[in-house]
Parts: C-alpha cells; sequence; structure tokens
C-alpha cells in the first residue's frame, strides 16, 4: 500500500499564496491559459521517492522531478552535505580561485569518465553545459586550422536544452522551437532507428538488416557533412524530451568512427542519461565509446542543487594555451561557476555510489519495471511498450484512431494518477516513468497496476 497521507489542510492556507502564483509566477513548458482549469499543484515537501502536497496527498515522484532526483528527496547525507558547505564557504568567483569542494568532485569524478577527457568546465545546468561544448568544439577547429568547420550534427529527434545554442541542434520540431529559427547555429541532422530490442515484444527478424542499412546511412551523412562539422553532439542511447527514444548502441559506435574519420568532435550530451538511468553509470559505457566533449547536469547534484560539467580531452584543452594576445582563451564564465555548496553535494552524491547499492537497486527497478510494465500490454490506448535501464516508456493512442490522443487526455490522466498516488507528466503522446534511484520495486509495481486501472 502506499504511505499514509499527510495531515490534511485547510483550502485557506494556499489560497492566497495562489493568488501570488497567478499574479507573478510564469511557469515552465506550461501554456499559462490553462491554468485557470489546471491549476499549479501546491507541494510542502518531499521524503525519499514522494511528494508531499498541500492537501494531504503524498504521490509517488515518478519522474524524478523532471529526471533530476537520483537517490530520494532530502537525502540525510547530501543535506548534511549542503549544511556544513554553506556555514564555511558559500560562494567566490571561480575565476583567479579555487576551493575544497569543486577539487574534491573533480578528483571523485574523473575516475569514471570515459577514457581520455580529462579537463572539466563548471556551469549551471544542462542547456548551458552544451553551451560550453559547442563553443568549444567550434573555436578548438578554428584554432586547429579548421576554419571552414562552421556547422553542427545532431540526431533527428533530440533535446539539448532552451538556450539558442542547444535549440540549434535540438529538434526544431519539438516544443514549438522551430519559431526561433532565424537566431540560431547552422545544424545537420541525422535520421537514427528506435532500438526495437527494448520492446516488450523484442526486435523482429528483418531488425540486422534494418540495423545494417541505419549504419551505411550515417556513414553517408558523414561523407556529405563531415568537412563542414565543427562537431556532432547526440544523446546517448535514449533521447529523452523527444519522446524516450531508445536508439542502438551501435550506431553510437558507428557515430564515434565516423567523427574520427572525418575530423568532427563528438559530444555526448549525458545530461539525462548519466548517473545509471540506463543501467551503467554513463550510457556512452554501453556502447564503449569514449566522447570528446561530455555533458553533465541533472542527477549531478542528487536532484539538490542546479549545476553542470562539460568535460573536454587533454587535446581539445590544448587547443586553447597560448599567450594572451593570442586570443586563445575560452571566455566564457558564469556567476555561480563552480559553487562551493553544489560541489559539496555533488561530491555527497557521487560518494552514496560507493556506500550504498545504487547501481544494485537501479537493476532491481529495471527488472520490476520490465515486469510491470509488460502487464499494460494488452491496453488498446498503448503501443511500443519499451524498457531501457530505469526508465519504461510507452505511446498514449486513441483506440478508436490508433493516433496521439488529444492534450487533454494527457492533463487529464495526470490528474486521475494523483488521485492513486502516482504523480505522471507525459510529453506529447510518451507516458513515461523514471524514478528515483531508492524507489522500492514495490512501490514501482503498484504504481503501474494503478495506471492500468486508469487504462481499463
Amino acid at each position: 500500500m502506499l504511505p499514509s497521507p499527510l495531515p490534511s489542510h485547510s483550502d485557506d492556507d494556499w489560497t492566497e499564496r495562489l493568488k501570488v502564483d497567478r499574479a507573478h509566477a510564469w511557469h515552465p513548458f506550461t501554456q499559462e491559459a490553462e491554468l485557470a482549469a489546471w491549476p499549479p499543484l501546491p507541494i510542502l515537501g518531499a521524503e525519499g521517492c514522494d511528494l508531499l502536497l498541500a492537501d494531504g496527498r503524498r504521490v509517488l515522484d515518478s519522474i524524478s522531478s523532471w529526471w533530476t532526483n537520483l537517490h530520494g528527496h532530502g537525502h540525510p547525507k547530501l543535506v548534511a552535505a549542503m549544511e556544513r558547505q554553506a556555514a564555511k564557504l558559500d560562494h567566490v568567483m571561480f575565476a583567479g580561485f579555487t576551493h575544497e569542494p569543486a577539487l574534491d568532485l573533480l578528483a571523485r569524478l574523473a575516475p569514471r569518465m570515459p577514457k581520455g577527457l580529462t579537463r572539466a568546465f563548471f556551469s549551471d545546468d544542462g542547456s548551458t553545459a552544451v553551451e560550453v561544448a559547442l563553443k568549444m568544439a567550434f573555436q578548438a577547429q578554428l584554432q586547429r586550422g579548421e576554419k571552414g568547420r562552421v556547422r553542427f550534427g545532431a540526431l533527428a529527434g533530440g533535446y539539448h536544452g532552451d538556450t539558442l545554442g542547444a535549440v540549434g541542434v535540438g529538434e526544431l520540431d519539438n516544443w514549438s522551437t522551430g519559431l526561433f529559427r532565424p537566431l540560431l547555429l547552422a545544424c545537420d541532422r541525422l535520421e537514427v532507428p528506435e532500438d526495437p530490442r527494448c520492446l516488450l515484444g523484442g526486435a523482429d527478424a528483418d531488425w540486422p538488416a534494418r540495423l545494417e542499412q541505419a549504419t551505411a546511412d550515417l556513414h553517408a551523412f558523414f561523407e556529405a557533412h563531415g568537412p563542414r562539422l565543427a562537431a556532432f553532439i547526440a544523446e546517448p542511447l535514449v533521447q529523452g524530451a523527444g519522446g524516450m527514444r531508445f536508439w542502438p548502441p551501435e550506431l553510437f559506435a558507428e557515430l564515434r568512427k565516423a567523427c574520427d574519420a572525418h575530423g568532427v568532435y563528438l559530444i555526448a550530451d549525458e545530461v539525462m542519461t548519466g548517473f545509471g538511468r540506463t543501467g551503467t553509470f554513463f550510457a556512452c559505457e554501453q556502447a564503449g565509446v569514449a566522447p570528446d566533449l561530455m555533458c553533465l547536469s541533472k542527477g549531478l547534484t542528487g536532484g539538490i542543487l542546479p549545476l553542470s560539467l562539460t568535460w573536454a580531452t587533454e587535446e581539445i584543452y590544448g587547443h586553447f594555451l597560448g599567450a594572451w594576445e593570442e586570443g586563445k582563451a575560452f571566455l566564457h564564465g558564469h556567476s555561480f561557476t563552480a559553487n562551493p555548496i553544489a560541489c559539496a553535494v555533488a561530491s555527497a552524491s557521487l560518494a552514496l555510489f560507493d556506500e550504498e547499492p545504487v547501481m544494485a537497486r537501479a537493476a532491481a527497478i529495471h527488472e520490476a519495471l520490465k515486469e510491470a510494465w509488460a502487464d499494460l500490454a494488452a491496453s488498446p490506448r498503448l503501443k511500443d511498450l519499451r524498457v531501457r535501464g530505469v526508465i519504461a516508456a510507452a505511446r498514449l493512442v486513441d483506440p478508436a484512431t490508433g493516433t496521439a490522443p488529444p492534450r487533454k487526455a494527457g492533463l487529464d490522466l495526470r490528474a486521475r494518477a494523483l488521485d492513486k498516488g502516482l504523480f505522471v507528466r507525459p510529453m506529447g503522446d510518451c507516458l513515461y516513468l523514471l524514478p528515483p534511484l531508492c524507489t522500492p520495486p514495490a512501490r514501482l509495481r503498484e504504481a503501474v497496476t494503478y495506471l492500468g486501472e486508469l487504462f481499463a
């Protein structure tokens, strides 16, 4: 059973606060005109894998608060690290200074990084980590004499953040970002197939032939575009906001080969795939790929504070060294670069991978999701049920037409799931679960059972 709800609170407790919200707050990824019918939900707190609503409900945070929360809300070791560091050094600029929390984080994370990634640049979130990688790649190519590399490559259907550079290498048909097209950098996009081996029914007999064709298409893409590309960016194995598209690790390995053959830097955007989400610490490991640049954020601090890192090879770092007058320095930064409190929490989060059976928990979640998700396969409202790591996804359909249901259906589903003690937030026609790694497998089985009741 779900944990007992919190003591009830009167509606008056939040009436005035919600007036402030409606007078001043502008929420992300929200059509504000809908908030009259679908108002934001007041949250009093969070514990472990649960969110605590002001109306007394306790609900499973099945999407890890936009894929950030790793170890559960309010983990005592992370909270303690935050408190200790705040009392010692809250913040100092990182230009011309350094500090223990940043160095501890780098020393702890460096041995886990793919081979060759030795230099780390701090920034604030996933979008800025991507901006840093794009600028580094372009400037490094320029400073090594490759002046014609003025475009980027990316996967069709990808998403890399909401700043303009990140939007430019994302899919322009996602989230209405195409309206910014006149402002964006130049990008060529490669189509890759989804990996049918992640479907509950497995791959068809023609999959080897389709994979072979996709490999040929990838190399043809680089023959056509490779000489103009500064870098190619991809989310390894899982295109998150593109609809939880699981793509083959073999193609990521081929992408590495093609980048090497054409002098193109490979950027791995592990903002959402990193830290155990796909079954390995980094998704790159499953393809045996070491990228030239890697972007990390979201789970870096266990989901408590904003922080990101862009890791680069020594070769890339070397292209920025020289006399100041040569103009080779990487002149980029943020006011809160390497914030000591965030760094301390990130170190504590990484330490939990050694102190607690985090990856074993992730493996148990994977097995629970595969077992439970199969129970939904008979629903005519769900298609393409699939699981990779701790991510379970399916396509919502209108059973009468087989097409995506109207947006209202997703909002209705979210409201009805909350009544069952489950928080879900479909992305268009994609329903997914991506729970904190502390979530008991029994809770997930129960949550999926409740979903089945909603689709009955």
